[in-house]
């Protein structure tokens, strides 16, 4: 599980039939200070509704994630798990 802030939005014109109807955000993995650890950001499909500048745990589960959007064969691998509270 990572600790990220949500930088952004994900959009895509084609994407795997096992994402439709879930959000893609953009995830940046940050320390407990709240700083980047420099890192690029990376998609994470959203379950909670997240907000733009948010911070959130992520799981890189992939296993999980494809549980989530019920195809073993989806290419989705990180899930945004909960949002934190500043």
């Amino acid at each position: 599980m990572l600790m990220c802030r949500v930088v952004g939005n994900a959009v895509a014109t084609h994407s795997h039939p096992s994402l439709k109807g879930f959000s893609m955000l953009l995830c940046r993995q940050e320390n407990s200070d709240g700083e980047s650890n420099g890192a690029p950001p990376f998609v994470a499909i959203d379950l909670f509704g997240a907000a733009l500048h948010q911070r959130v745990f992520v799981s890189t589960d992939g296993i999980g994630a494809r549980g989530i959007v019920d195809d073993e064969s989806s290419p989705v691998r990180n899930y945004i798990q909960g949002l934190i509270d500043e």
